[in-house]
């Protein structure tokens, strides 16, 4: 699929923050990816809020890179795009011609880009859909007009990383929904092929992720992806401690392996010289996705084979046909792979809802040492003469609080204003998100639920809405399936992401009417009517309707006030 680089240039997702700094910048480029244009158009105002502010001082250039056409290409097709768009400014810059493929490798030799996989739909964190999980707020002393978010305590650390060598160029791919925290000064990288960083783990930890089986000195011969742990005995990537090494989702590679990685998946100029994939590898990218850790790492390691990788890629869900994937393999097997284990490394989640306020208090108590007693995070709010939180255990983002707000815990509040006094049970959740309706009229949506409710889990297995079943709180409210799915969603594949629940209000305070939905077996019949009477939205809709400019004002109004 070819960029044209002046039609790329136009486009307002498309939006560069060049660095004026004298000096030569650590990085050329910091690429942050996302989902579609509309994610794209929200994470560009951020990079250039934090630009304009001086705080990406070692970053040239800061821009980002959307999946095409809205369509999900996974974390390695979303890699190859970004590869390329670097190549067009490069070649652009310097009239390099990229029909000439001496030329690629010379400017990818000569560029270090830090690529950070951040689009997704945050189905396990409703509330934070319209910033995504990378710019979620989290806690943390801010001494700019922005407060902290993951992305501002991911940044420094994988900024830290060490180069491959002067003239090698450096390509650094890593995941933007999750803090892992590292001491990025003992990092080694081999000066050509990738380097990956792991961490030891027990062998069922390990198996719901990537894992590497580690010589001595590094090298690696097997990437297994989610090996189920007689898996990983058969294959010796458990060592003598009963330990397997589990990829941290953070690998680094030199130009030239940058090069082959875009040969292997046929990348080429076009006749009017813009990097294009071939007919064949440009349909597989585009219907099945490539993902980075199944398509490609499966066919690293030096005991790798054509059947491994094919077998690897498939037991994780790869559609790719042997063909394609025999074919990147002879050119993919040929990049070393080493691996370094950190002496060191710990994760911090926040794509769920309970995940914020167990990460939350893990960053308070490596901040601060310790952890109020009533395990309270309130970040980004504005506090009246009358107005606070009494409870525990719980997360308060984004709010108003003009009256008292009293929490029982596991209660996780976003965005609401308290003008009267509320009161939450346990695991009761709240936020309200300002937006427009399908009609276009500005409105608020209003979205209680449940801090075990997944959202992306299927209604006939374990998909809970306020904590109970799906279809039972249906039942109590007196509506059917019908009322809630479109009806081009299979049955089986009914979720509450999809499920159309959440009603849309004038007034931001209008919540306050809907609260009974916590509890749907104690709804009166006018309560019941007026919800099947109500103009509802999924949370699918929501991420898509939501006033992204208005989220982040609301921050920033309440940060002044």
């Amino acid at each position: 699929m070819g960029l044209d680089t002046n039609e790329h240039e136009q486009q307002d997702t498309d939006f560069i923050m060049s660095n004026t700094a004298a000096t030569s910048p650590a990085w050329d480029y910091l690429i942050v990816t996302a989902s579609n244009e509309l994610q794209a158009r929200a994470y560009t105002t951020q990079l250039s809020l934090r630009q304009q502010l001086g705080l990406l001082p070692t970053i040239g250039t800061a821009l980002v890179v959307a999946d095409p056409g809205g369509k999900r290409v996974g974390s390695g097709g979303s890699t190859l795009f970004c590869l390329i768009e670097v190549l067009q400014r490069e070649a652009k810059r310097y009239g390099v011609n990229l029909g000439d493929w001496t030329g690629v490798e010379r400017l990818l030799k000569a560029v270090r880009v830090l690529i950070i996989h951040a689009g997704g739909d945050s189905r396990r964190l409703p509330a934070y859909g319209p910033c995504g999980k990378i710019f979620v707020p989290v806690p943390g002393e801010s001494k700019s007009a922005l407060g902290l978010s993951l992305f501002d305590r991911q940044l420094p650390i994988f900024a830290a990383l060490p180069d491959h060598g002067a003239g090698d160029g450096q390509v650094v791919v890593t995941s933007g929904d999750a803090l892992i925290q590292f001491d990025a000064s003992e990092v080694r990288l081999a000066p050509s092929g990738i380097t990956a960083l792991g961490d030891y783990a027990t062998p069922e930890a390990a198996s719901k992720h990537g894992v590497f089986c580690v010589e001595p000195d590094g090298a690696t011969r097997l990437y297994l992806q989610k090996p189920k742990p007689e898996e990983q005995v058969r294959l010796g990537a458990i060592n003598n401690a009963g330990k397997s090494v589990l990829d941290i989702g953070v690998m680094s590679f030199d130009g030239s392996t940058a090069a082959a990685l875009l040969k292997a998946f046929e990348v080429q100029a076009d006749a009017a010289g813009h990097l294009a994939f071939s007919p064949r590898m440009e349909q597989a990218v585009m219907n099945q996705g490539l993902d980075i850790y199944r398509e490609v790492l499966c066919a690293l390691g030096r005991d790798a084979t054509v059947a491994h990788h094919r077998s690897q890629a498939k037991s994780a869900g790869s559609a790719w046909a042997p063909e394609l994937l025999a074919a990147m393999f002879s050119i993919l097997n040929r990049m070393p792979l080493r691996t370094q284990v950190l002496s060191r490394c710990s994760f911090l989640h926040f794509g769920t809802t309970r995940q914020l306020i167990q990460s939350g208090h893990t960053l308070v108590r490596q901040d601060l040492g310790t952890l109020p007693a009533d395990g309270q995070l309130l970040l980004n709010n504005a506090r009246e003469e009358r107005g606070g939180v009494t409870g525990k255990n719980c997360w308060v983002e984004g709010c108003r609080l003009d009256a008292l707000l009293t929490l029982a815990g596991d209660n996780v509040v976003v965005g609401i204003d308290v003008v009267a006094p509320l009161q939450l049970q346990p695991g009761q959740c709240l936020d309200v998100v300002e937006g427009f309706s399908r009609s276009q009229q500005p409105g608020f949506f209003i979205r209680p639920h449940g801090i075990g409710d997944t959202f992306k889990d299927p209604a006939v297995a374990k998909g809970t809405f306020c904590g109970q079943p799906i279809l039972e709180w249906l039942a109590a409210v007196g509506a059917e399936p019908a009322d809630i799915w479109e009806a081009a969603i299979p049955a089986d594949k009914y979720s509450l992401w999809d499920a159309r629940v959440f009603p849309v209000v004038r007034e931001a305070t209008g919540y306050r009417d809907w609260l009974w939905m916590f509890n749907p077996a104690q709804a009166t019949p006018e309560q019941k009517r007026a919800f099947l009477a109500a103009d509802r939205y999924s949370s699918a809709e929501i991420a898509l309707q939501a006033n992204q400019d208005a989220f982040y004002e609301r921050r920033a109004q309440l940060r002044r006030a």
